[in-house]
């Protein structure tokens, strides 16, 4: 079943063109890694400091893997470390019921 990702990042002046930089740098690569079925960088119109990753993938078992190979990486605790605070992930199954 296809899994949507919604990563909520917070950002401030001061990280977030390095926030912005270290995604838009592995953009490709995640794209490419198996199950992805796309994603987007979004940027709040009102509100630059409000990022969303929006991520669709074949399965929640693919995003899993991918998660674990970013975290494998150390892109993962690289990623956090410039963050000031906790990012949102949140995980959605797509309703077909209505």
């Amino acid at each position: 079943m296809t899994t949507i990702v919604i990563l909520d990042i917070p950002a401030d002046a001061a990280s977030r063109d390095a926030i912005y930089s270290m995604l838009t740098g592995v953009l490709d690569e995640t794209r490419g890694f198996d199950g992805n079925q796309g994603m987007e960088l979004l940027v709040n119109q009102d509100d630059p400091s409000n990022i969303v990753l929006y991520e669709r993938w074949q399965s929640r078992e693919h995003y899993e893997r991918y998660l674990a190979f970013r975290q494998e990486s150390g892109f993962s605790a690289e990623f956090r470390a410039i963050i000031p605070g906790e990012v949102s992930v949140r995980k959605f199954d797509i309703d077909k019921t209505y």
